[in-house]
């Protein structure tokens, strides 16, 4: 086994998130969210290059909403996990809202995608100190949320977490003000897969599709991280295949981002 493992992973699709924050009112003429008919292709298309298979933490929106993108995730071989109903703030959730958007959120992407999603992110980031029991109520595997570092663990009711820390996340960079350059993003990534390498460890990041998918740059970016993990001594999976290592007891040791 590589002493690196790297999970290159997705979150979040079409309006979902506008129509939670309050900046849509509704879903957009088909064609013209242009995470869906740009992102999501180029997004594709680099990982069907590197022979890559990730993991796409959706909103169970878009199981109602676009059913056929939620399909298309699971269609050419990747991992289907639930990102909230429209990207609740879900640290602030009452037990009972946490409760109805998980299973919600839950059966619209199965129905969609004809397979249940058995991972979770919370949107932002943060879980509440319900989340795991509802996640296993609902079936779910693993939570993909905030953790302490970069250190896979068990959560108190024995729920495996595979964290992320904010540097891995695309947002972080592009969503600032002004923007960072995209070749700058690259090369902090390049670093932190590098340290994983010598030290060995888990390497993660989070893109989005209307972030890094329509943006030429962008994509080369993550595209030169994702081949230096094809040419390195890195294990690329998704998430779910990393989890049912750590529930036959093998951790991944801390690697700093």
């Amino acid at each position: 086994m590589a002493a690196c493992t790297a999970c290159f992973t997705f979150d979040n699709m079409g309006e979902a998130a506008d129509i939670g924050a309050g900046r849509l009112d509704g879903p957009l003429p088909s064609g013209t969210d242009l995470s869906l008919a740009v992102g999501y292709p180029a997004i594709f298309a680099l990982l069907e290059r590197y022979g890559v298979q990730s993991t796409f933490f959706v909103e169970g929106w878009n199981g109602i909403h676009h059913p056929e993108a939620v399909g298309e995730i699971v269609a050419r071989g990747h991992e289907l996990g639930m990102h909230g109903w429209l990207h609740e703030s879900w640290s602030s959730l009452s037990p009972d809202d946490e409760r109805t958007l998980a299973a919600r959120a839950t059966e619209a992407l199965t129905a969609a995608a004809g397979v249940a999603p058995r991972g979770f992110r919370a949107p932002g980031g943060a879980r509440t100190a319900d989340t795991e029991g509802i996640l296993l109520d609902l079936g779910y595997r693993y939570d993909a949320s905030l953790g302490d570092g970069m250190q896979p663990a068990l959560l108190p009711a024995g729920l495996p977490q595979v964290p992320f820390v904010w540097p891995g996340v695309d947002g972080a960079y592009y969503l600032a003000s002004p923007p960072a350059d995209a070749t700058r993003v690259g090369d902090i990534w390049l670093a932190a897969l590098r340290k994983a390498i010598e030290r060995g460890g888990l390497f993660v990041t989070i893109c989005h599709a209307f972030l890094t998918g329509v943006d030429a740059s962008r994509l080369a970016a993550l595209e030169a991280v994702i081949d230096h993990a094809r040419n390195s001594d890195v294990e690329i999976c998704t998430v779910g295949t990393l989890v049912e290592r750590i529930r036959n007891g093998a951790l991944p040791s801390a690697s700093a981002q």
